[in-house]
């Protein structure tokens, strides 16, 4: 995905380039020389800019009063500036693995620092293998400057997220395989890690999102969602419930 306005700043650490860049009110994260992560709109920093990361927060829907909530990979935040509008007294844990890229989204995103937010630099999968707490959702977008990262399929990351989630919590994941043709092994790997519960909603550029619950499939009516998809989308401030028709069980 190419970068649009101007670079502003970057930097360098043991595994790659960190870029920011700036078109009028955007400004853009970036590992890499052509591989945007994270937008932000400087204006109203909790509007989700991509529809991707929009598709993530129908999560809410089926669960709609987290308390708490894990992030695996930061980017520049743009999940924690939306949460917190949602409900600023859910407790975040946000997992990042380069030290950078929060110092990055501290000075250039206005990356908040309050109480009921924890950051820490670690490496997702091994995080998961020793969560301190349980959640009740766990968002799950680690990428790199070269694409999604594959241990976010592995079975052993998948079943220590099933066993990191509390009764009723749903792992949600952004998979992107590049045209690759792999969307359907991935599919398996989370249906096989959580009894069959799962439901897509693809996005038109390529990027699947998974939503895997742990006790079961909760309904998918959408006449019936569509007012709370509604109530939804005007709290975010983002057209969620525009997504809902592309909800399917796999």
């Amino acid at each position: 995905m190419s970068i649009p306005g101007v670079e502003i700043y970057h930097c360098h650490d043991e595994y790659g380039t960190i870029s920011v860049f700036e078109n009028g009110a955007l400004r853009y994260l970036a590992f890499g020389e052509d591989a945007q992560q994270s937008c932000i709109d400087t204006l109203n920093p909790a509007i989700l800019h991509y529809e991707y990361t929009q598709a993530m927060m129908l999560a809410l829907l089926y669960k709609p009063k987290p308390s708490h909530v894990t992030l695996l990979g930061l980017g520049a935040g743009s999940f924690i500036h939306s949460l917190r509008q949602y409900d600023e007294n859910i407790v975040l844990n946000a997992v990042e693995l380069r030290q950078q890229v929060v110092d990055v989204a501290k000075e250039w995103f206005d990356l908040p620092s309050y109480t009921e937010l924890s950051l820490h630099i670690h490496d997702a999968c091994e995080y998961m293998a020793n969560a301190p707490q349980k959640s009740d959702l766990i968002f799950a977008d680690i990428y790199n400057g070269d694409g999604m990262i594959e241990s976010q399929l592995s079975p052993d990351f998948l079943s220590d997220c099933f066993n990191n989630l509390n009764s009723e919590g749903i792992l949600v994941l952004n998979l992107w395989d590049q045209g690759g043709g792999s969307h359907p092994q991935a599919i398996q790997r989370i249906r096989d890690n959580f009894g069959g519960h799962c439901m897509t909603c693809l996005i038109e550029d390529g990027n699947l999102i998974a939503y895997a619950f742990k006790d079961g499939l909760p309904q998918i009516n959408s006449r019936r969602l569509q007012p709370l998809a509604k109530q939804l989308a005007k709290k975010l401030n983002i057209p969620v419930h525009k997504l809902l028709p592309r909800l399917t069980v796999v």
